[in-house]
Parts: structure tokens; C-alpha cells; sequence
């Protein structure tokens, strides 16, 4: 997604009405011009709608990703000095993103996205990502010694997930054998740890985790990440 499109999301984002004329003349373009890159956020999921006299607005405020601020924390909270975390507007699969990477990374090396065209669960099931909506994240981590070093992996990062949303004050959470994450008996997040390596030398992990933080009401929670 250009950046046009980046800075025309984040002027709608406050949910508010902004005219296709004062759009234009902000970004020195034509109001047909704001139309098409309208029409281009509409078809990767970004719910705008226009009113004639008004302009347009999305249906509800989104919460976008602060690249600036992800990074500027991202390191304190690894402790790796080379990791780094991409923010990312649309993708495929923020797993499929490292794993295409995978020979040029370091551990602790992240992704997050904004939606997914093509997010999926354990045994291929899909994983819905709309836009804005929810918490895409993959991690990449090299672990040593071979796959033994990784039993229990994916409960451990439950776990993880699960001490977080407590630690927001969320109660009620619950853990699913191997990778579902629930609060109040309501599937919440899944992980999908996918490896590469071979049995005793190192092994190449891509741990992702989704969260569902905002969903649209009409979308089935009965997802498997």
C-alpha cells in the first residue's frame, strides 16, 4: 500500500467525516483522484463509506499501528540489539513474510500487519484478519540443539499471551491444548509455530500469533489459528 493511501488512512481513521475537496487539496490531487484510492482501501477490507454534502468516513475509528513507536520500544523488550519488528500495512501472512526471509534474519526478528489477505490456522485452516481489527504478529527465533529444545513450545507462548491479558486486567483467561488461547470459554488468540532445521542441528522457528482484539460482529470467532 503507497503512501498516500498509508496518510489518507490515518486522516479517515478518526472516524469523522473529511470531504472528497478538501482531501484533494490537502494531497494536490483531484477529488476523482481521492475517489480511487477510496474505492482501493474498500477492496482490501477498510470499511468507508461516503455521504453526498459530507464526504467520507469510515464506520467506526480504527486503531492503526504507530510504526515510530514499535520500534523505538521493540528492542527493550527482546533484549536481541539486531532485532527488529516490520510494521506492515497488508500482507499475505505475517508468517508466510519471515518464513520467505527466513536465511537473513536474526532472532527475535518480528512482523506485525494491519490485515492479512491469506492469515491461516493449523492444518491450513483460514485465519480471518480484517483490517485494523486485531493483533497479527509473527517472531522469528533460532533455537540450538534440535527439535528437542522446542517440545512445548506453542503452550509456552500461550502462556505468554495468556500472562499479558492478565496482566491488562482480563480475567477468565484459559488455555487450549496446542494453541488456542480463550477467556470466558471464547476463543481469543491461536499460534502457529512452523520450523525448519533438522533434528539435531539448529532449528528455525516462526511462532504466529493471532488475536482478537476488535471484531467485526458478524464475523465466526471459530477460528484456528
Amino acid at each position: 500500500m503507497n503512501y498516500l493511501r498509508n496518510e489518507l488512512l490515518r486522516i479517515l481513521a478518526d472516524g469523522k467525516f473529511h470531504s472528497g475537496s478538501e482531501l484533494g487539496e490537502y494531497f494536490s490531487i483531484s477529488r476523482a483522484a481521492i475517489g480511487k484510492h477510496i474505492k482501493a482501501l474498500q477492496d482490501i477490507g477498510v470499511d468507508i463509506y461516503s455521504v453526498k454534502g459530507k464526504g467520507y468516513r469510515v464506520a467506526r475509528p480504527l486503531s492503526l499501528l504507530d510504526a515510530d513507536l514499535i520500534d523505538h520500544h521493540y528492542h527493550q523488550f527482546t533484549g536481541q540489539g539486531s532485532a527488529h519488528c516490520a510494521v506492515l500495512p497488508v500482507i499475505d501472512s505475517t508468517n508466510t513474510y519471515l518464513k520467505d526471509r527466513i536465511v537473513h534474519l536474526h532472532t527475535g526478528n518480528a512482523c506485525v500487519a494491519e490485515a492479512q489477505t491469506a492469515g491461516r490456522g493449523r492444518h491450513g485452516r483460514r485465519w480471518h484478519s480484517p483490517f485494523a481489527s486485531n493483533v497479527y504478529l509473527s517472531l522469528y527465533w533460532c533455537f540450538s540443539g534440535g527439535y528437542q529444545t522446542i517440545a512445548g513450545l506453542s503452550l509456552v507462548v500461550g502462556i505468554a499471551v495468556a500472562d499479558v491479558l492478565d496482566d491488562l486486567g482480563i480475567q477468565q483467561i484459559g488455555l487450549k491444548w496446542p494453541n488456542d488461547v480463550y477467556i470466558n470459554m471464547a476463543k481469543v488468540a491461536g499460534i502457529l509455530v512452523e520450523v525448519e532445521g533438522t533434528v539435531a542441528d539448529d532449528v528455525h522457528t516462526v511462532i504466529g500469533i493471532g488475536l482478537n482484539v476488535d471484531l467485526p460482529d458478524d464475523l465466526d470467532l471459530g477460528q484456528a489459528y
